[in-house]
């Protein structure tokens, strides 16, 4: 499965996206992720917010998407030690439909 990584800005930033994105591509290697772009093709848009607004722009894309902010992952609320393992659970359970 190919991910797509979409980043915000991080103008107000509560938490450093780049760690968080980092320790999940350690923890699924054999998640094929890249950064966003119209060039690409994904099967699955990631969009990480720095901060709890997550207004990061979204681009044009068809198929699934999981959105992250410091405070909940696609809008449910979870503790921000918890994102990774969360974030973890989601992809696999996307990766299984491919």
């Amino acid at each position: 499965m190919k991910v797509g990584v979409k980043f915000c800005g991080h103008c107000a930033m509560h938490m450093d996206m780049t760690v968080l994105y980092g320790a999940l591509r350690l923890a699924l290697p054999e998640i094929e992720f890249a950064y966003a772009s119209a060039s690409e093709k994904w099967d699955l848009l990631l969009i990480l917010n720095a901060c709890p607004v997550a207004c990061a722009g979204r681009p044009v894309f068809d198929g699934p998407v999981i959105t992250v902010s410091p405070v909940a992952v696609d809008g449910w609320p979870v503790e921000p030690e918890n994102l990774l393992e969360e974030l973890a659970k989601r992809l696999k359970n996307a990766e299984n439909r491919y």
